[in-house]
């Protein structure tokens, strides 16, 4: 799916003052807007050249505040219900994890305030009063992960860690890694974001491999225990692992003998260890490298790569 259509399946969620402004915005300029933000009260801005602006009538993009584009409710309300498809209830789980994936791939986040359960503790299943959005644009990237390819497969498969900070660029090139790996091994990817194969009735829309199988929109602990159980992958990719849940079917996974290829947030490698599950799945042999990505110039680059132990899958 090319860039400018991502940009423009998200217009489909925006009221028309919000689209004409982006519209206007110079072409030359408008592929690398990777973020579009919505604040109740405030002003359109656009995050892009690893900077956010402001956002003009006229599509110019400014850092004087006073020459956006105002936001009012109706423009975040009608974000949110395309985003919800007009059915708030069919997206609970969605809502109480703050974002949905739209068609193309795309995050619509958003924020507002929580309804929580006075007997669990935490948000049910709504937020009110939403009072901002952030439209996350998804970039594929083809050819962006070779080099992190060939130094952590070249001599076969093992297992990879990718850590990096927010917007370092993981998801893409885990993207890119997926459809690599998909093109010479069996993968399952659980896809429980729909963020890396961008699934439309049941088919990819970023090309993830010939030879992957998957899994959109299941939690990480029941695509990893299906995936293993019915499609004998050779390598299991999924995105953002971090819980107690997902130490569990990656721990089942491991002892199956399929290879693991996984992100989490963390700005290092050290930092990373600190975190406890990860840091068992490491210490359990699931890993055979890390691979640190970077942020602003440096996203999507490697800043660092930690060999844990050579124990090829």
């Amino acid at each position: 799916m090319k860039e400018t259509s991502r940009l423009e399946s998200v217009y489909e969620l925006l009221s028309e003052p919000i689209v004409r402004a982006l519209e206007a915005v110079a072409a030359s300029e408008r592929p690398s807007i990777c973020e579009i933000r919505l604040r109740r009260g405030r002003r359109l801005s656009i995050s892009a050249f690893s900077k956010e602006y402001f956002v003009s009538p006229d599509g110019r993009l400014v850092n004087d505040e006073t020459s956006g584009v105002p936001v009012t409710a109706e423009d975040i309300d009608t974000v949110f219900h395309r985003a919800m498809k007009g059915s708030v209830h069919s997206f609970r789980r969605e809502i109480t994890e703050g974002y949905v994936t739209v068609r193309g791939g795309c995050r619509v986040g958003f924020c507002g305030t929580a309804v929580i359960s006075p007997e669990k503790g935490y948000i049910t299943d709504n937020v009110k009063e939403i009072s901002s959005v952030n439209i996350r644009i998804a970039r594929e990237i083809k050819g962006c992960a070779s080099d992190l390819y060939a130094k952590a497969f070249g001599e076969g498969l093992k297992g990879l860690l990718i850590a990096g900070p927010p917007a370092s660029g993981k998801t893409t090139i885990l993207r890119d890694l997926t459809r690599q790996l998909g093109s010479n091994y069996r993968v399952s990817l659980i896809d429980e974001r729909n963020e890396l194969a961008a699934s439309v009735d049941g088919i990819p829309q970023n090309d993830v491999g010939s030879r992957t199988d998957v899994f959109s929109a299941y939690d990480k602990y029941s695509g990893i225990m299906t995936a293993v159980r019915v499609m004998s992958p050779q390598v299991l990719v999924c995105d953002e692992i971090g819980s107690e849940s997902d130490l569990e079917a990656l721990r089942y996974a491991l002892g199956s003998g399929v290879c693991i290829v996984a992100s989490c947030h963390a700005p290092s490698f050290a930092e990373l260890k600190k975190k406890q599950y990860i840091s068992k799945l490491i210490k359990a042999g699931a890993f055979s490298a890390c691979a640190v990505l970077g942020t602003g110039p440096l996203c999507g680059k490697l800043v660092s790569y930690s060999l844990i132990g050579e124990k090829p899958c």
